[in-house]
């Protein structure tokens, strides 16, 4: 009896270890390979970088949402979303190539997880606007204009309520109006990908909307851009 009371402790005190080494490997993981490092020049394709930022599927399993949502902004290859001619063809690559994204936009809270650290990001501007470098405030507005795309991309809607997506538009109203402040920071992608998100929440929010933006500028839907006349529509319909 004695024995056997000594191998459960064993087995329970084993279980316990594996639960805490699993714990720490989940916090300690990170891209084995990063941009502008030696590692990072030898990979000579989109496939090869693409394969080497796969996050781990065990990752996966045990990992929070907010630090899935966390990995997935360092994404090493996330901003490539940009490159495109459609801001939708982007965020289709991403799609296809990050396992990460993908287990991320499965989750129960990760609309609102990317909500919540939208208006952190951009409350936190201006806060931080004077004590940060020129790098770090392109960073943030690179961060805000990923945040708003991936607000609205449909992979993140398929069980979200007409009331949260209410909620992703006066998110991005917010930001709007925050970010029309700083115009010199966030002149053309950091409005143009609000213009992007703000058309197609409104249109999930209210599909018989979307003949404005077939009769009018539809290029808003692609990449974002959008003259006078149309910015005052998306505003009107956004209010």
């Amino acid at each position: 009896m004695e024995k056997l009371k000594t191998k459960l402790l064993i087995l329970i005190i084993f279980t316990f270890l594996g639960f805490l080494l699993n714990a720490q490997e989940e916090k300690r993981w990170d891209y084995p390979v990063k941009p502008r490092t030696e590692e990072w020049k030898t990979l000579e394709s989109n496939k090869a970088k693409v394969e080497v930022c796969q996050v781990p599927e065990q990752i996966l399993r045990d990992i929070s949402t907010n630090d899935l949502m966390i990995l997935c902004l360092q994404y090493p290859l996330l901003y490539d979303v940009f490159a495109f001619n459609s801001i939708n063809d982007g965020l289709t690559k991403l799609f296809a190539d990050f396992n990460g994204i993908r287990a991320f936009s499965k989750m129960e809270n990760a609309t609102n997880n990317l909500r919540e650290q939208y208006i952190s990001e951009i409350r936190s501007f201006p806060e931080n606007l004077n004590s940060r470098s020129n790098l770090e405030i392109g960073y943030s507005v690179a961060r805000s204009s990923i945040l708003e795309v991936l607000l609205v991309y449909s992979d993140f809607h398929s069980n979200t309520s007409k009331e949260n997506q209410k909620k992703i538009l006066e998110s991005l109203l917010f930001g709007y109006s925050e970010k029309i402040k700083y115009p010199e920071y966030f002149q053309g992608k950091g409005f143009a990908t609000n213009l992007f998100a703000r058309a197609h929440i409104i249109i999930k929010i209210d599909a018989a909307l979307s003949e404005k933006f077939e009769k009018g500028n539809k290029a808003v839907l692609f990449s974002g851009m959008a003259d006078a006349d149309f910015i005052n529509i998306i505003d009107s319909l956004s209010n």
